[in-house]
């Protein structure tokens, strides 16, 4: 996902929404996020690591997220429509809309 926005609601809420997903799905052994000022990473460590790297940018009361830079394992890449898909889901499911 290059870019997604989230119409209401601050960062560090939504990385809690996110965080409280991946919990429930089980995928805290494989996934993580974090924020750190308006720079957001998520990460998948499953037989090599993957990272997204988001650059935060304040929007009305909500804000958007455009990917900055991503770093894909070689083991991941056959199955780099399934993290997306997994990791769209998530996102979805805690109010953010992919925009590209």
């Amino acid at each position: 996902m290059n870019a997604f926005t989230v119409s209401e609601g601050s960062p560090e809420d939504f990385v809690d929404r996110v965080r409280g997903e991946i919990k429930s799905r089980q995928f805290e052994d494989i996934a993580s996020i974090r924020l750190d000022g308006e720079v957001l990473g998520v990460v998948f460590s499953w037989m090599g690591t993957t990272s997204l790297t988001y650059r935060i940018l304040t929007e009305g009361r909500g804000f958007s997220a455009r990917l900055e830079r991503q770093k894909v394992s070689p083991f991941h890449a056959p199955f780099k429509a399934g993290f997306i898909e997994r990791f769209d889901q998530i996102l979805a499911n805690v109010g953010a809309r992919s925009v590209g």
